[in-house]
């Protein structure tokens, strides 16, 4: 059976303009590069806990390390948003600043296995729409695998608006929470 898609809408003027306060002993704060490493064990990880066995395949997890590494980058058109719980990094989300950009949400919010359902997937969603807006764009999306967590209780926070999306490339990156 073939993955459904869902790309997710969000008009980035109705965020709210509140500061994002990590709880105590979180750390939420921009990538750089020799954080890259870690970020991709993060994303794989993450990845790894939302597909099943053999889902996964070896160029997405390629594809993905990509898109952390052009995130990482200083062109000025991608980012990367990480929390760390001292000095270990539980979460991720990169992001490409692009007005127009099919996905801006590269790997959406990605944390690790033990530190879910604790609403860290909400708390990088909203940076990175923040921090989306703050590039200058008006509109941010992200496209994600229907039916999973990310789709079912993390993309609709914040007004996203959920659409049917055929992808216009080999296939996009499933998305995890």
């Amino acid at each position: 059976m073939p993955t459904s898609w869902l790309r997710f809408a969000w008009d980035l003027a109705f965020l709210p303009d509140t500061p994002i306060v990590p709880p105590k002993s979180y750390i939420l704060r921009s990538a750089d590069k020799s954080d890259a490493s870690m970020i991709q064990k993060v994303t794989a990880s993450a990845f790894h806990m939302d597909s099943s066995p053999g889902d996964l395949p070896k160029r997405t997890v390629e594809r993905m390390d990509a898109c952390i590494d052009a995130a990482l980058e200083t062109d000025g058109e991608s980012h990367c948003v990480v929390l760390q719980h001292g000095s270990r990094i539980i979460g991720c989300s990169a992001l490409r600043t692009v007005e127009g950009a099919e996905n801006h949400l590269l790997t959406g919010p990605c944390i690790v296995h033990e530190y879910r359902s604790r609403s860290f997937g909400t708390l990088l969603l909203q940076a990175s729409l923040l921090t989306l807006r703050q590039a200058g764009l008006t509109q941010g999306f992200g496209v994600v695998r229907d039916k999973t967590t990310s789709a079912r209780f993390v993309y609709p926070k914040f007004n996203g608006q959920a659409s049917p999306w055929v992808p216009t490339t080999e296939s996009p990156a499933p998305v995890a929470a």
